[in-house]
C-alpha cells in the first residue's frame, strides 16, 4: 500500500496518559502471478490512457487482468495518463478503473510486448442520485440482490484503493502534522502539542492489521486498567475480515442533501468491543468525502461517544489521498457508592489527530520538527 492514512493506536493508562503506537506502513507493490509463471522474469507495459476528448486521464486505477480476471498488477495512471506495470510472460487484458464511470476493459496484450500501448477509454458515468435507499441491511457488500449498495461500493473501492497506491504523490505534499489534546469537561483545552513531520516516499501514519481487529476487536482493556482504542484505515475497510465481520446498508441524511452513504455495523452475533458508522459519497461526482465512525461493545466507551472521523480528497494528479482525521475518547472517572456497581462519568476528552499541512497552515499546538 502507498497512501498515507491516519489512524493511530491509542493507549489509555490509569492516569490517562496517551501512548501512541504508529505502527510502520505496509507498502504493497505490484504482484506477480503464480500463475503466469513466478520463475520466469517480469515483462514491462507501459500503458497510456487519454480520453473521448483526447485528454489524459490520471488517477485511474490501471491493473492487468489474466484469463481468470485476477488482478496480476495494478498502478494508478499519472497525471500524464501513463502507467508502467510488470507481470510475467502471458495474456493479459488492461482494466482501468475511474471513479465516477463504469470499468473499462482492453481486449487480449501479449507480454513481452514492443513499444507503449495507447488506449482509448470510454465508458458510462456512474449515477448515484436516483439511487432508492431502503432500510434493509446486507451483510455481504456485493449481494446479487443488492445493486444499488453494490454500485455505491464501488465507487468507495476505488477510493480506497487509489489511496492506497498513491506515493509519489506524496513527496510532493511537503508537511504533514499529528496533534495531541487533552480537553476538559467544559471543552477547554488543558495540554496539546503537535510534530509536524516531512513526507517523504513512505505512508506517515500506521496500518493495523485487519485479522487483529477481526479476532480481537476494535477496543482491548477496562476502565479500571485503561484501553487500546484501533480505528480503521484503508486496508482494514477494504479486507475480507471488515466485510465478513459488518453488514452494509445505503443510508442519506438531511444534514447532507448531496451525499448517500453505505453504513456499516458489526454482524448480528458479533459481540467483541467494534465500529459502527458511514462512509459517505458525493452524489454528483461519485467521490468519497469522509468516513465517520464511533465505538460500539465497547463499555464506558460506548457510553461516553468515542470515535472519530477522516477526510479524502483528490490531488491535482487524480490521486486520492487522507488529508484529515481524528480519533476522540473520554476521559472517564468513577464512583462507588457502597456495594453498588461503579458509576462512570465524563472528565473531558483526549483528541489524536492529523493530517496534510498546504501551504500557510497554521499550527493549532506547540510544534516538535521531525524530518
Amino acid at each position: 500500500m502507498a497512501s498515507f492514512t491516519c489512524w493511530p493506536t491509542t493507549r489509555f493508562t490509569g492516569s490517562w496518559r496517551v501512548e501512541r503506537r504508529l505502527l510502520a506502513a505496509v507498502v504493497a507493490g505490484c504482484l506477480a502471478s503464480a500463475a503466469a509463471g513466478a520463475q520466469q522474469p517480469a515483462s514491462e507495459l507501459r500503458v497510456r490512457l487519454h480520453g473521448v476528448d483526447g485528454g489524459p486521464i490520471s488517477g485511474a486505477l490501471v491493473a492487468l487482468l489474466d484469463a481468470r480476471d485476477s488482478v496480476v498488477a495494478e498502478g494508478l495512471s499519472t497525471e500524464a495518463g501513463v502507467r508502467v506495470l510488470r507481470a510475467a510472460p502471458g495474456t493479459y487484458r488492461v482494466r482501468v478503473r475511474r471513479i465516477g464511470y463504469l470499468p473499462f476493459v482492453s481486449g487480449a496484450v501479449a507480454l513481452p510486448r514492443t513499444g507503449e500501448l495507447t488506449l482509448s477509454v470510454e465508458s458510462p458515468r456512474v449515477v448515484l442520485e436516483g439511487i432508492v435507499v431502503n432500510s434493509k441491511s446486507q451483510c455481504r457488500r456485493k449481494d446479487a440482490n443488492a445493486a444499488a449498495l453494490a454500485a455505491v461500493w464501488d465507487e468507495i473501492d476505488k477510493a480506497l484503493r487509489a489511496s492506497q497506491l498513491t506515493i509519489t504523490d506524496l513527496a510532493g505534499m511537503g508537511k504533514a502534522r499529528t496533534y495531541r489534546k487533552e480537553l476538559g469537561r467544559d471543552g477547554a483545552v488543558i495540554t496539546a502539542d503537535t510534530t509536524v513531520f516531512t513526507i517523504g516516499n513512505r505512508r506517515p501514519f500506521g496500518a493495523i492489521d485487519p485479522v487483529i481487529l477481526a479476532d480481537k476487536g476494535y477496543v482491548q482493556g477496562d476502565e479500571q486498567n485503561g484501553w487500546s482504542a484501533y480505528a480503521p484505515d484503508e486496508t482494514v475497510l477494504l479486507s475480507n475480515q471488515f466485510a465478513e465481520t459488518h453488514c452494509f446498508r445505503l443510508v442519506r441524511e438531511d444534514n447532507r442533501p448531496d451525499q448517500i452513504g453505505v453504513a456499516f455495523e458489526p454482524a448480528p452475533r458479533r459481540k467483541l468491543p467494534d465500529i459502527v458508522g458511514v462512509m459517505w459519497v458525493d452524489e454528483k461526482t461519485a467521490e468519497l468525502r469522509e468516513v465517520v465512525f464511533h465505538f460500539v461493545n465497547a463499555q464506558a466507551l460506548t457510553n461516553f461517544n468515542a470515535g472519530g472521523f477522516t477526510h479524502f480528497r483528490r490531488v491535482s494528479s487524480g490521486a486520492w489521498i487522507v488529508d484529515e482525521w481524528l480519533l476522540s475518547l473520554p476521559k472517564v472517572g468513577m464512583t462507588r457508592r457502597g456495594a453498588l456497581r461503579p458509576e462512570y462519568y465524563e472528565l473531558g476528552r483526549l483528541d489524536n489527530g492529523g493530517g496534510i499541512m498546504g501551504p500557510g497552515t497554521p499550527p493549532q499546538t506547540p510544534i516538535t520538527e521531525h524530518q
